[in-house]
C-alpha cells in the first residue's frame, strides 16, 4: 500500500505538468500521422502527374485512358496550374501532349510528348517506361488499320463502316487466345541484400522515446527529496521504483498513441511484439538516464541531446546509412538495436538489452543513494 501510495503520487505529479502531456499525447499523434502518411504514400505505386492536353484529340484521350490503368493519378490542368503544382512538389512531373500528337501518331516522326520531371524524382525511368506502354500500342493500333484500309482499296473493296470497332475485337481475342502468354513460377522469391536500408517507420518515435526517458528521469530526480526519503526506511528505493514505474507506464501510453495512430493510417494490424521492444528500449533509455543524470547540472541537458542525436544517428533514425556501418555499429546503440529488432533482422536477443537497463537502473538506485548519504 505503502509503495501503491508513493507510485499514485509520482503520476500525479507529473500529469500536472501540463507541457509534459502535451509532448506525450500531442506528439506522438502528429509524428504517426506524419510517419504514416509518407509510408502509405510509399506503399503506392502509382506516378500523380500533370497533364497538359494541347491536342484535345480521340488519340491523346486514348492516352489519358491507357495511363489511368496503369494506377497513375492524372491531372488534367492548364500550363499554369500544372507549374504551380509542380512547383509545390504535388505532382511527379508534368506531361504535355503538344498539338498535332493524334496527327502524327501514324507515324512516330515526332511523338509531340515531352515530360518535365519534378525536383529531385526518381519516377522519370517508370514514366517513360509508361508512355512507351501507352503510346506504342496505339501507333500499332493506327497503323494496322491503315494497312487494312490500304487492302481494301487495292481490291477495290468498300472497307467496314466499323472496321475499328471489329479490329478492336479480333485484337481482344488475339490477347485471350494465340498470344496468350503463361507463366508459371517454380522457384522461391530471393530477396537480396542491398547497400542501404529505408528509415523505418518507428524512427522518430525511437528519436523522441530517447529524450523522454532521458528528461523524465532530470525531472524527477530532486536531491532535497532523496535526502528526505533517504532517512526513512526503505523510503529512496520506494520512490526510485515508483519514479520508473511511473514513467514506464506514462511511457507505454505514449507508444500506444503513436502506434494506433500509425497504424490505423497504415490500415494495418497492431503487433504486440512490436510494443513490447518498444517498452524493453524505454527502459534500456531509463538506465542510460541515469548515466546521463551524473553529468554536472549546468551541462546535462545539453550533453545528453548531443549524446542522444549521436546515438540515434549511428542507429540510423535520421539517414539511410550503408549497410556495413549499420551492422557493425548502428545495431549496437539502443535506437539501432530497437529498429532492427522491429525489422526482423539479425540483432541481439531483447533480453541483453533488458539486462543492461536492470544493470544501469541498479547503478543508479546506487548512485543516488550514495549522494544522498554524502
Amino acid at each position: 500500500m505503502r509503495f501503491l501510495t508513493i507510485l499514485k503520487i509520482k503520476l500525479i505529479d507529473l500529469l500536472q505538468l501540463r507541457l509534459l502531456l502535451v509532448i506525450l499525447l500531442v506528439t506522438p499523434v502528429l509524428l504517426g500521422l506524419i510517419a504514416g502518411t509518407a509510408n502509405l504514400k510509399n506503399m503506392h505505386t502509382d506516378v500523380q502527374a500533370a497533364l497538359v492536353d494541347q491536342d484535345q484529340s480521340p488519340q491523346s484521350a486514348r492516352l489519358i485512358e491507357s495511363l489511368k490503368e496503369l494506377g497513375w493519378t492524372i491531372l488534367n490542368v492548364s500550363p499554369e496550374q500544372a507549374e504551380r503544382l509542380l512547383l509545390r512538389n504535388r505532382v511527379d512531373g508534368i506531361l504535355t501532349v503538344e498539338q498535332g500528337y493524334g496527327e502524327n501518331l501514324a507515324t512516330l516522326e515526332d511523338v509531340k510528348l515531352t515530360y518535365r520531371q519534378a525536383e529531385g524524382s526518381l519516377l522519370t525511368t517508370v514514366v517513360e517506361e509508361g508512355l512507351a506502354a501507352a503510346v506504342l500500342p496505339a501507333y500499332s493500333r493506327l497503323t494496322n488499320l491503315k494497312m487494312a484500309r490500304d487492302s481494301y482499296a487495292e481490291m477495290d473493296l468498300v472497307a467496314p463502316a466499323n472496321l475499328d470497332a471489329l479490329f478492336d475485337r479480333q485484337v481482344e481475342l488475339h490477347l485471350d487466345g494465340n498470344a496468350a502468354i503463361r507463366i508459371d513460377y517454380i522457384s522461391d522469391v530471393e530477396i537480396r541484400p542491398t547497400l542501404t536500408f529505408v528509415v523505418s517507420d518507428y524512427s522518430m518515435e525511437v528519436f523522441f522515446l530517447s529524450i523522454y526517458a532521458v528528461l523524465g528521469v532530470m525531472t524527477i530526480s530532486q536531491a532535497s527529496l532523496r535526502r528526505r526519503l533517504a532517512s526513512t526506511g526503505s523510503g529512496l528505493a520506494l520512490d526510485y521504483a515508483a519514479s520508473i514505474i511511473a514513467l514506464m507506464i506514462l511511457g507505454l501510453v505514449q507508444i500506444l498513441a503513436y502506434t494506433l495512430t500509425m497504424q490505423l493510417l497504415m490500415q494495418s494490424p497492431l503487433r504486440l511484439t512490436e510494443v513490447l521492444l518498444l517498452l524493453d528500449y524505454l527502459l534500456l533509455m531509463l538506465g542510460l538516464g541515469q548515466l546521463l543524470s551524473l553529468i554536472e547540472q549546468s551541462l546535462r541537458l545539453y550533453l545528453s541531446l548531443l549524446v542522444l542525436l549521436l546515438l540515434s544517428v549511428l542507429g540510423g533514425c535520421f539517414f539511410q546509412l550503408s549497410e556495413k556501418i549499420l551492422s557493425s555499429i548502428g545495431q549496437y546503440t539502443p535506437m539501432g538495436w530497437v529498429l532492427h529488432t522491429i525489422k526482423g533482422y539479425d540483432t541481439l536477443p531483447f533480453y541483453l538489452p533488458a539486462l543492461l537497463a536492470i544493470v544501469l537502473l541498479s547503478a543508479g538506485y546506487w548512485v543516488q543513494k550514495m549522494r544522498a548519504v554524502q
